[in-house]
């Protein structure tokens, strides 16, 4: 696989890094430091040149698709490359997983009844494209334009009925955590979740107070949600002998939620 160029954040530290070295208002160990961050960057930088991750993720985000590779001045085999990429992963992982058609031309609810058949209508030029011509969903999304947006989730969320199994494969792509910082302190949290003299609690119980701590620090708790569960009785255990209770399928799935803030 060809090797990639630089993105915008290591080419700019890199245009920097005579200036903060030569800059006498930082102190030596400073300048030692970030000489070392960027020797790590350069380091796992090179590891996109392993990865699809990096290209499908970049042609899945509205607002850049192919134009990114394009501004970056890579050339028209490695821009090739990339595409060719998305679309391997498309087809072999997702395409056919949701039962997709390709996309039809649509039909008017209440067509107007023509008095008479119109011979000139079945000359092959004048006929409609069939729906195998009209692409399916990935051919659609790179041949619209791109579109100016933060909220890349919302965005495939909004989009999610025009773009069934697209939408899949750009929330699978795109809520990849671009470092471990987060799996380290989730890791790190279940150190005070889970001590010594608490042991036993089950997977399904410890993901649900790791949900619901992660949900109030974003704003999804209400102090009266937390109230009202707080007065409603204790749940009846069948089972007397069972360590935990298992939680219904589902009750971790806040994409409605989020949709509606």
């Amino acid at each position: 696989m060809a090797p990639s160029p630089e993105p915008p954040v290591p080419q700019h530290l890199k245009t920097t890094d005579k200036k903060r070295k030569t800059n006498p208002t930082f102190d030596p160990a400073i300048r030692a430091a970030v000489s070392l961050a960027k020797k790590t960057l350069n380091k796992y930088y090179g590891k996109f040149d392993y990865s699809e991750v990096y290209r499908v993720a970049m042609i899945l985000h509205p607002r850049h698709k192919l134009n990114y590779f394009n501004t970056a001045d890579w050339p028209d085999s490695w821009v090739a490359t990339a595409k060719e990429i998305v679309r391997e992963v498309y087809d072999r992982d997702y395409k056919h997983t949701s039962g997709e058609e390709p996309m039809d031309v649509d039909k008017p609810a209440s067509p107007v009844a023509s008095k008479k058949h119109n011979r000139f209508d079945d000359l092959p030029a004048l006929k409609p494209p069939k729906a195998g011509e009209l692409g399916d969903e990935l051919d659609c999304y790179l041949s619209a334009d791109v579109e100016a947006t933060d909220d890349v989730l919302g965005w495939w969320y909004g989009r999610k009925k025009d773009f069934p199994t697209l939408y899949c494969m750009g929330l699978d792509y795109l809520t990849i955590p671009a470092t471990s910082t987060d799996v380290e302190r989730v890791f790190s949290r279940g150190r005070f979740l889970l001590p010594y003299v608490r042991n036993r609690l089950s997977a399904d119980t410890t993901r649900a107070l790791m949900c619901l701590r992660q949900w109030s620090l974003m704003g999804l708790i209400q102090d009266e949600d937390v109230m009202t569960v707080a007065k409603l009785p204790e749940i009846e255990v069948s089972d007397k002998n069972a360590e935990d209770i298992e939680m219904p399928e589902g009750y971790d799935d806040i994409v409605d939620v989020l949709s509606d803030m």
